[in-house]
């Protein structure tokens, strides 16, 4: 890619504003120079491209289903194991469709203006779909492992190539071996914890919806033995000081905020895919303030609003809406919080000198504020 030179009315990143009127000098996907226009100054032979708005870099979705895109947004059921019964297993189901609905995912994600993506693949195909696209995935491949299934998913957890990650998909679908098993691997971890009430019954007493659920598809074990204590307890206590991500959230205790804030546990909140679900009153911002990494997600096209794209930015802007959320602090959650928690170079989705992951444009757009109260889509400038 050529060496060139934005002027830009605003450039913004976590930090607010940086200049406005801005310019960003790039050579190929490296930024070599961020300020004011005056500056960088005039440069021979270097095109400028002058865009009237606001630039910023790309965003991170820290927790996506690629292969859920295919179907696009449905309706909630009346039960959250009801929903994974008639709407996810058809569509994991549905093997020649795979990288087809991943490739969707992807064109989604990009339209959404987020490269950098934390996928949750519910097959290596699905992972390997993402890994050969535009984006910048950390694919991590599902595990479900419980009863006599144990020994089978620590073999497919040991078949995963090196350039993809682990995921036990929850406490409900996986024993505590699988889960120290994915810790002693010496790959990156992500799982689903604590989203749901059903899953704190479960796991504390094999009972309820989701016991149902197992025995209607015929996979209940009895040899599965309760794990008598809530999912992040359990989970923090395997992880042993490992990092890792947990995906949702919605239900813990008070005393967790301390826990979580002394692990190296980072949270994936995906507002949208909560409100789906009917779950209220997360607590992102308290734990913020207990020094956890808090990242965004969108979870799966199923559960959202916007079937024209799979954005962070529209997470950002609900919870801006919602809960009157410091536009700085979002723009931390959808970008360096991201790249954090997958483990990669925060300067990727920084105004600062070195590689990017891209930057987008915002028509019309002069402040943070403007962006998140708008209606505005993201466009690339930059997509290396």
């Amino acid at each position: 890619m050529p060496r060139f030179l934005l002027h830009s009315e605003v450039i913004a990143d976590y930090r607010g504003i940086i200049a406005s009127p801005g310019a960003v000098l790039l050579d190929g996907d490296t930024i070599v120079a961020v300020g004011a226009p005056e500056e960088i100054g005039h440069l021979e032979d270097v095109p400028i491209t002058q865009i009237n708005g606001m630039t910023t870099p790309s965003f991170v979705n820290a927790h996506s289903h690629l292969d859920l895109s295919g179907v696009g947004t449905v309706p909630c059921k009346d039960s959250f194991a009801n929903w994974l019964i008639e709407i996810v297993r058809p569509i994991r189901q549905e093997r020649d469709s795979i990288s087809k609905y991943v490739q969707k995912g992807v064109a989604l994600s990009l339209a959404g203006g987020c490269r950098i993506v934390g996928d949750i693949a519910g097959s290596q195909l699905a992972a390997q779909t993402a890994r050969d696209s535009e984006l910048l995935p950390v694919s991590f491949v599902e595990l479900i492992g419980f009863g006599k299934g144990v020994e089978s998913a620590i073999s497919t957890l040991h078949a995963i190539p090196d350039q993809f990650e682990a995921s036990p998909h929850a406490p409900y679908t996986c024993s505590q071996e699988v889960f120290a098993a994915c810790f002693d691997s010496g790959k990156k971890v992500a799982t689903h914890v604590a989203e749901s009430l059903p899953e704190l019954e479960f796991i504390a007493h094999h009972r309820g919806e989701l016991y149902d659920y197992l025995v209607k598809l015929d996979a209940w074990d009895e040899q599965m033995r309760p794990w008598e204590c809530h999912p992040v307890d359990a989970i923090l206590q395997i992880a042993n000081g490992k990092p890792f991500l947990a995906a949702h959230l919605n239900y813990i205790e008070d005393r967790h905020l301390e826990l979580i804030g002394q692990s190296n546990m980072s949270v994936v909140y995906c507002p949208r895919a909560s409100a789906y679900f009917g779950h209220a009153n997360h607590r992102w911002k308290e734990m913020i303030d207990a020094g956890i990494t808090v990242a965004l997600g969108t979870d799966s096209l199923l559960c959202l609003d916007t079937p024209e794209r799979l954005s962070v930015l529209d997470e950002m802007r609900l919870l801006y809406a919602r809960d009157a959320a410091n536009p700085n602090e979002l723009m931390k959650m959808a970008t360096v919080y991201g790249t954090k928690a997958l483990g990669l170079d925060c300067s990727l989705v920084t105004l600062s000198t070195g590689k990017t992951a891209g930057l987008l444009s915002f028509e019309g757009i002069a402040s943070l504020d403007s962006l998140l109260s708008s209606e505005t889509a993201p466009k690339w400038i930059l997509q290396p």
